[in-house]
């Protein structure tokens, strides 16, 4: 097979039974309806890439060979999750027994998991907490995945149990008692000199990521599994829509378009512009604060912003029932889904 040197990383694994032309099949399907570039296609090698490298295979005497590519090792545990996943849903008697080269061990951590500890927790307008945490590898997070999983373990359980690797490279994630809590959350910016990152928690009645926050102390362990999740949209022409859930992720956004950008930011809160959370546009992109009580529909709103600019990029992070009917809408005026995120941050469900 091929190799590729935009995607130095790799990892193989030997698939018994399964036939070439089966999965050649499957991946010219999923390129096809997923517009995926594909990089090679004949009878000894397919290639396609996905958002996060290269997925591979190739025939062999008893199966197939697959590989998967990458930039960096975190894309490429989330490469193979991600064909283990595939498999198990079309054979998933051979997921078991997979092995993949130059794997970590059984029982350690997997590569996009993180340690991490609470250096300071401070306010952030009337309803933001913010988290620095402290990190000795920075070097994964950047700007193309801006979210990552808060990982914290169950209160008043000990010791806390973390995620390791099965023998078939996939993570096993503690059950039960031990279940660990798992919410995305931004990267609203980093200090690669110091090693921290900040997450500003967005405050709730009820939450759980509300109550650690607002009791954590320096020096507390956390986990952080990632990057995950898309980064900074490829534009200069936005419009945005967003409720408190995604104001960080919207602010790291704005601070890095290009000072050429034009746009529209509509934002939603209970208190408006009042909740004093900071917003730093681009100068040619208009930021208006709406109350909730005013009985904005935040899904209409972008929808009918949508249609009056169709070249600009559509960004609506909001509440689940919302941004379904945003999606909705979007499809049934042919969008194209390369210049929009459309995103549940939470549900009322």
């Amino acid at each position: 097979m091929t190799l590729h040197s935009d995607f130095p990383q790799q990892s193989e694994a030997h698939i018994p039974g399964l036939t070439f032309d089966a999965i050649r099949r499957v991946l010219r399907h999923e390129a096809t309806t997923r517009d995926l570039t594909v990089h090679a296609d004949s009878d000894v090698e397919i290639t396609v890439q996905l958002m996060r490298g290269l997925l591979s295979f190739s025939p062999t005497a008893r199966g197939v060979q697959a590989r998967v590519q990458s930039s960096r090792p975190e894309w490429v545990q989330v490469l193979k999750e991600g064909l283990v996943e595939r498999l198990a849903q079309v054979a998933p008697e051979m997921v078991e027994g997979l092995r993949w080269s130059g794997a970590d061990q059984a029982g350690e951590q997997p590569s996009n998991f993180h340690f991490a500890r609470v250096q300071s927790v401070t306010p952030v307008g009337r309803a933001f907490l913010r988290v620095r945490a402290s990190l000795p590898d920075l070097s994964g997070f950047q700007d193309d995945a801006i979210h990552f999983r808060l990982v914290l373990p169950p209160t008043g359980v000990a010791p806390a149990q973390w995620p390791t690797l099965a023998a078939n490279g996939t993570t096993i994630w503690p059950k039960g008692d031990h279940a660990l809590h798992r919410p995305i959350y931004t990267v609203r910016s980093i200090d690669r000199k110091a090693r921290t990152l900040d997450v500003d928690i967005f405050l709730h009645e009820g939450g759980r990521v509300t109550d650690w926050a607002s009791s954590a102390h320096p020096g507390a362990e956390l986990g952080i599994s990632g990057p995950v999740g898309a980064g900074i949209p490829p534009t200069n022409r936005l419009l945005a829509y967003a409720d408190e859930t995604a104001f960080p992720a919207l602010a790291r956004i704005l601070e890095s378009l290009s000072p050429d950008t034009i746009g529209h930011v509509n934002l939603l809160a209970d208190e408006g512009a009042n909740c004093n959370y900071p917003i730093t546009a681009p100068k040619g992109v208009s930021v208006i604060w709406h109350r909730r009580a005013a009985g904005l529909d935040l899904g209409a709103l972008a929808l009918a912003g949508h249609l009056e600019r169709p070249d600009h990029y559509l960004w609506v992070a909001s509440e689940k029932s919302e941004v379904l009917r945003v999606r909705a809408g979007f499809k049934n005026r042919n969008g194209d889904p390369t210049q929009s995120y459309l995103s549940a941050y939470w549900s009322r469900s």
